[in-house]
């Protein structure tokens, strides 16, 4: 059986985003959105595999290290299950554009590694009835690269197939459209 998954940016979609060239290198700076506890609820009892896919360029600029960044995930991942949700895997792209690698999105290398790894613990995800949920083009770009609906969050509109304003719409609309 194929189950569907949501794959979601992290900043902007789950947590508020820093300005530009400000990046969140301890717990201290993570405030959760409006509404995310809700949205990641909903998606938990609708069935949903929820997978987050997240550029963090911070870690090839040196200003946070992967064991400092896997805390922050932890203790994400803990407040989303204290409050109804969760998080089924984390895939993170620790490098900057000029590395030129596979996973850092608009490539559509994380959501390639988690549609992977869930297949080697016998969970085949359905990219047919599943989601990119991101805040920006890169996003979208890596969703549609793999044949994902893709929904931007914003008002800045680009190619993605939905626009809201917030994870919790968007998973409204998710959900009232699931078979």
């Amino acid at each position: 059986m194929k189950l569907p998954a949501i794959f979601l940016d992290r900043d902007g979609v789950i947590n508020e985003k820093l300005p530009e060239g400000k990046y969140v290198t301890k717990w201290e700076e993570f405030t959760f959105l409006p509404g995310v506890f809700e949205a990641l609820h909903r998606l938990k009892n609708g069935g949903f595999l929820i997978i987050v896919v997240t550029n963090q360029r911070a870690v090839a600029k040196g200003l946070i290290s992967m064991k400092e960044l896997e805390k922050i995930h932890r203790l994400m991942v803990q407040e989303i299950q204290r409050n109804g949700g969760d998080i089924d895997g984390i895939y993170v792209c620790p490098h900057d554009d000029s590395d030129d690698c596979f996973c850092r999105k608009p490539k559509p290398g994380l959501i390639l590694q988690a549609i992977e790894d869930f297949e080697k613990r016998n969970i085949l995800i359905d990219v047919n009835k599943s989601y990119l949920i991101g805040d920006s083009i890169r996003d979208i770009l890596a969703g549609k690269k793999v044949g994902l609906s893709t929904i931007k969050l914003g008002s800045d509109y680009c190619s993605a197939d939905y626009h809201f304003d917030s994870l919790l719409e968007a998973v409204k609309y998710i959900l009232s459209n699931a078979n």
